[in-house]
């Protein structure tokens, strides 16, 4: 018997990837969608969902555009700023990634300059230099004590006096082992820092600092 299933010769992943664009990008125009802006790029309609359903409601799946939605990004929904911090996930309509949300920020200077002091040194002769700080910027960041279990949800405390610091990837020479940071109240010292989950211009870094005791050194 002659197999009409394909009478008109459409080929059919194709009919269903422009059926599910069709479907999807409705979504993202109906009552569930949301507006958020990302890394500073405005009115961006996506999908937002709750990973756990028992959960403390920090960790949530973005779903959005393809060209909208990459590790590193920082979200901005609402008065919140989130962090996508997975790889996302691509099924020819969407992309699905997971974002946490930032609970703390660092600031930094970028484009120091040094300039003469019209003072001379007594030891080396030479005209010193004083540096006036650039532009501060301010980093938004997931800061935590303990860490998750690889494939699970549940945590583990870190080490006593440990934090991990994830922030977007960023191009600043003051990210640097040494670095001095505070958070709530209390100083820690950049001892080493995670580069294995930057791709290219995007992805996230994870500074491992210990808190700062007396008698330590700063950056």
């Amino acid at each position: 018997m002659k197999d009409f299933r394909n009478y008109h010769q459409i080929d059919a992943n194709k009919k269903i990837e422009h059926d599910g664009k069709l479907i999807f990008q409705a979504g993202l125009k109906g009552f569930q969608s949301e507006t958020v802006s990302i890394d500073g790029k405005e009115s961006i309609p996506c999908l937002i969902t709750s990973k756990y359903s028992n959960g403390d409601g920090m960790t949530k799946y973005i779903l959005g555009l393809p060209e909208n939605i990459y590790i590193g990004g920082v979200v901005k929904w609402g008065t919140e700023q989130w962090l996508i911090t997975t790889y996302p996930s691509f099924n020819k309509i969407y992309k699905k990634a997971e974002i946490r949300l930032c609970n703390s920020s660092i600031k930094i200077t970028a484009n120091d300059k040094w300039i003469d002091s019209d003072k001379i040194s007594e030891i080396t002769g030479k005209p010193i230099k004083v540096k006036v700080p650039g532009e501060v910027i301010e980093i938004p960041c997931i800061f935590e004590r303990s860490t998750s279990i690889n494939g699970t949800d549940l945590a583990v405390n870190l080490p006593d006096g440990q934090a991990n610091i994830t922030i977007p990837n960023v191009d600043n020479n003051k990210m640097k082992i040494g670095l001095l940071l505070s958070f709530f109240g209390e100083d820690y010292l950049v001892n080493d820092i995670d580069y294995s989950k930057v791709y290219g211009d995007h992805g996230t870094i994870k500074l491992i600092a210990k808190k700062k005791v007396r008698g330590d050194g700063s950056a």
